[in-house]
């Protein structure tokens, strides 16, 4: 952010596993907001045509790649999250990739926007000094572990390791402007969302 006028309002959204940061995303991109996503745009770099497929190997050794030579999401996060000094340096490589391609997005979107940027590891990775607010959406364990557990793909165990490697939700809460709560129906969520987008529009105003 530069503090020019006639400048986006950027907003951060975080939240800890299966709270529903996706579909909290997408639902102000229906109310008019630009959406962006860290998480789509990390993807890309554990994906078959992965640019730094060497990179990962000399992290992660050869048990990761499929006998294709294709990158296992799967057991890249089994290790990553069961070894810290590992997830470290998978980190280290990936977070300044994601941030220079979030860049050159924020840079094509047309100024006077509203941008709804979800960022899982918004505060840990400092993403937040780039925002004019930041919202975090919670939902109990219980409930995140069933929605990861419908998509498949993750074991509790798993489930419990990421969520240890994250910040502690009742911080990011006291770190973020806006708080959400998704435990219940579709429509309290998209009212509470509506609520949230009016109160940035008249905040985005005064960015002009």
């Amino acid at each position: 952010m530069t503090g020019t006028k006639n400048r986006n309002y950027l907003l951060g959204i975080t939240g800890s596993i299966g709270s529903g940061k996706s579909t909290v995303t997408k639902l102000f991109s229906e109310l008019g907001a630009v959406r962006i996503s860290s998480d789509e745009i990390a993807k890309q770099f554990t994906d078959p045509n992965t640019p730094i497929k060497e990179e990962l190997k000399q992290i992660f050794g050869e048990s990761i790649f499929d006998p294709n030579g294709s990158p296992i999401k799967a057991k890249i996060a089994e290790i990553a999250f069961s070894e810290p000094e590992k997830l470290k340096k998978m980190n280290s490589l990936i977070h300044p990739l994601v941030r220079k391609e979030f860049h050159e997005q924020l840079a094509k979107i047309p100024t006077e926007n509203i941008i709804a940027w979800e960022v899982p590891l918004l505060f840990e990775t400092d993403a937040h000094t780039l925002c004019d607010g930041k919202l975090c959406v919670t939902v109990s364990h219980d409930v995140a572990w069933e929605r990861v557990k419908a998509r498949g793909g993750m074991t509790r165990e798993d489930f419990d390791k990421r969520n240890l490697a994250q910040m502690d939700l009742e911080k990011k809460k006291a770190l973020s402007d806006f708080v959400i709560p998704n435990d219940n129906s579709t429509e309290e969520l998209k009212k509470n969302i509506k609520s949230v987008y009016e109160t940035i529009k008249i905040a985005a105003k005064e960015l002009k």
